[in-house]
C-alpha cells in the first residue's frame, strides 16, 4: 500500500462523503477508506435520490462492498435482525434488574442484529455513569461495580457473536451537563476519583479484551490541563487523554475511534485540521471524517509533524479488530440472528426492569370498574403527524385501556390555549371530568420553558389521589422533577406494544413490577 492507501484505512465514512464525492464506484477508485458507518434510521436523499445523511438501506452496503478495493470494517450504532418486531431498549431495564445474564442477553442480540446486516463491529455499549441527575443521557448508575458487572456481560455478549464491542464515551460523560453533540462536554471529577470510577469500569472492559474505545468530545482537565488557544483540550485533540491515559496508564491494546468528526463539541470550522489533530493525538479510526484530510495527515507525517510511528500504531491496532473479526467469520463463531427469538428476550428483559418506584397511598392495583375514564397527558417530545396526532406511546397507552374497557383521552395540550399552564381553577376543572389522570413521559431530560416538558410543571397541580406518574426514560427524573408524587412506575425501557401491554397489566394488578428502584427516594442515594 501506498502512504495515502495506509492512512485511509484508518477513515470511516459516512454514505454522504461517498455520495458527495461520486458514489460508490467513483469514491473508492479514489479513497480506498478502511471503513463505512451503517445507519438504519430516516434516511436524507438528494434530488437525483442518494442518500445524502448517515442511514441508507442494506442494497447500499452491499453495493459499498462490492466497489470497495478493501474488505471493510463496517460499523453501526444498531440495526434490527429483519423480521424483528418488538426491538425494545433494555439497556436501562438492567440497571434495575442487575441480572447479568440479561446483560449478556443484550449484548448476544446485539451481535446476531450486526451479524444479519453483515456489520463487522458495534459502536456500543455506552458505559457512562450518572453522577449529574439532570444530564441528558440515560446512564443505568453511578456505581463503577454495577456499571463493571453488567457492561463486561453486554461486552463478552457482543464479542462471543464474533462482533467487535466498542466502550464510549471516554474520558466519560455524566459529570456536567452540557450535550458533546451541542457544545464541548466536561468531565469534572478530581483524578484520584476519576480513576476510582471511570477509570476503573474501563480496565474492567479491558479485561474482556474489548476491541474498540470512543473518545469523545469531553476534557478531563484533572489530567490535561494545558490550555490551548486558551480552552482545555477535549479528548478528541488530546494526546495527553487518548495515548498517554488510555493507552498508556489504563494499558488498552485495542483501537481507539473518534465520535463523530462533525458534533458541535469539537467544531472550530475546519474540519481538515481537526481531523488531523484528532489522529496525531492517538486516534486510530477517524469516524466521518473528511476524505481531503488524508493528504493533510500525508503532509504532516512527511514533514515530521506525526511520526510514522503513528500510523503503524493505528494500523496494528486495525488490523487487531481485522483479524478478531475474519476469524469468527471463518470459524462461524457465531449464532444465527434469531429475530423471534430476540423479540421474546427483549419483552423478558424489559419485564425484568420494570419498577413500581412508588404506591404510597395505595392507589396501585387500579380497578377497571372504578376507573373507567381516564385522561392520558402526553408529557414526550415524540413526532406527530397532522393525519396521527397521538404520540406513539401515548397512543400506545390508550389502546391497551380501551382493550381493557377503560375509555382513555389523549392530551398533549391540556388547554384550548396553551399559555394557561399553571392556574389550579382550570386544572380543577379539567380532571373533574376524569377518573384517573396519567402522566406519561418518555423524555431523557427537561429543557427551560419548552412544550410538552411544561406539562411537568402543569402535572403538580393535579390531585395526587388520582394521579399516576409513568417514565420510559430516565430513571433519575423521579426525585428532582416529581418529588412529592406518591404513584410513580419506572418502564426503563422503550414504549412498545409488549411493553405498554406490560404496564397496563402491572398498573391492574395482573402482573407484578419486578424491578427495583435505582435511587432511593428518601436519602437519593442511587442503589447500590
Amino acid at each position: 500500500m501506498t502512504l495515502r492507501e495506509k492512512i485511509l484505512k484508518t477513515f470511516n465514512v459516512t454514505i454522504r462523503e461517498i455520495n458527495t464525492h461520486g458514489g460508490p464506484e467513483k469514491f473508492f477508485e479514489k479513497y480506498p477508506v478502511g471503513g463505512v458507518y451503517y445507519g438504519e434510521e430516516a434516511a436524507l436523499r438528494d434530488e437525483a435520490g442518494r442518500f445524502m445523511g448517515t442511514q441508507y438501506d442494506l442494497d447500499t452496503l452491499n453495493e459499498i462492498k462490492k466497489y470497495s478495493k478493501n474488505k471493510l470494517l463496517v460499523c453501526a450504532d444498531n440495526c434490527i435482525i429483519r423480521g424483528q418486531e418488538n426491538d425494545v431498549f433494555v439497556m436501562r431495564s438492567l440497571g434495575a434488574s442487575l441480572s447479568e445474564e440479561d446483560a449478556y442477553n443484550v449484548g448476544k442480540i446485539m451481535g446476531m442484529q450486526m451479524n444479519d446486516k453483515g456489520v463487522d463491529w458495534s459502536l456500543e455499549p455506552s458505559i457512562d455513569m450518572c453522577f449529574d441527575p439532570l444530564m441528558y443521557l440515560t446512564a443505568i448508575s453511578d456505581d463503577p461495580k454495577v456499571i463493571a458487572k453488567l457492561y463486561r456481560q453486554v461486552v463478552r455478549g457482543i464479542q462471543d457473536q464474533g462482533v467487535c464491542a466498542t466502550v464510549k464515551h471516554f474520558p466519560g460523560l455524566g459529570t456536567y451537563f452540557v450535550n458533546m453533540h451541542i457544545g464541548p462536554g466536561s468531565n469534572i471529577l478530581p483524578f484520584d476519583e476519576w480513576m476510582e470510577t471511570y477509570g476503573y469500569t474501563y480496565k474492567e472492559m479491558f479485561k474482556e479484551d474489548v476491541m474498540a474505545v470512543m473518545t469523545t468530545h469531553t476534557t478531563l482537565k484533572s489530567y490535561d490541563n494545558e490550555l490551548c488557544d486558551g480552552f482545555y483540550p477535549t479528548a478528541t485533540f488530546s494526546k495527553k487523554l487518548t495515548t498517554d491515559l488510555l493507552k498508556g496508564e489504563l494499558g488498552f491494546q485495542g483501537a481507539v475511534v473518534t465520535d463523530a468528526l462533525i458534533m458541535g463539541g469539537m467544531a472550530t470550522g475546519d474540519l481538515v485540521a481537526e481531523t488531523v489533530q484528532a489522529f496525531k493525538a492517538g486516534a486510530d479510526i477517524l469516524l466521518w471524517p473528511p476524505v481531503e484530510a488524508a493528504e493533510a495527515i500525508e503532509k504532516a507525517i512527511l514533514d515530521g509533524e506525526i511520526p510514522m510511528s503513528r500510523l503503524e500504531d493505528a494500523l496494528a491496532r486495525i488490523e487487531r479488530m481485522e483479524n478478531f473479526r475474519n476469524k469468527a467469520l471463518e470459524n462461524k463463531a457465531y449464532d444465527e440472528p434469531d429475530a423471534k427469538w430476540a423479540d421474546t428476550m427483549k419483552g423478558e428483559i424489559a419485564k425484568h426492569g420494570m419498577c413500581q418506584l412508588r404506591n404510597e397511598i395505595g392507589l396501585l392495583p387500579l380497578s377497571a370498574e372504578k376507573y373507567k375514564n381516564v385522561l392520558v397527558v402526553d408529557v414526550t417530545d415524540e413526532n406527530c403527524v397532522v393525519s396521527d396526532p397521538d404520540p406513539v406511546s401515548a397512543k400506545l397507552l390508550k389502546e391497551e385501556l380501551e382493550r381493557r374497557g377503560i375509555k382513555a383521552t389523549v392530551r398533549r395540550d391540556i388547554y384550548d390555549v396553551p399559555s394557561r399552564v399553571c392556574w389550579q381553577s382550570d386544572v380543577d376543572k379539567l380532571q373533574d371530568e376524569y377518573d384517573l389522570i396519567i402522566f406519561n413521559l418518555n423524555a431523557s431530560f427537561v429543557a427551560q420553558w419548552s412544550e410538552p416538558h411544561m406539562l411537568i410543571w402543569n402535572s403538580h397541580l393535579f390531585d395526587k389521589k388520582k394521579k399516576v406518574i409513568v417514565n420510559y426514560a430516565s430513571p433519575y427524573f423521579a426525585n428532582e422533577y416529581f418529588p412529592e408524587d406518591p404513584t410513580f412506575i419506572e418502564m426503563n425501557c422503550s414504549p412498545t406494544k409488549t411493553t405498554v401491554k406490560m404496564l397496563v397489566d402491572g398498573l391492574l394488578g395482573e402482573m407484578e413490577f419486578e424491578g427495583k428502584p435505582v435511587i432511593d427516594r428518601k436519602d437519593g442515594v442511587i442503589r447500590k
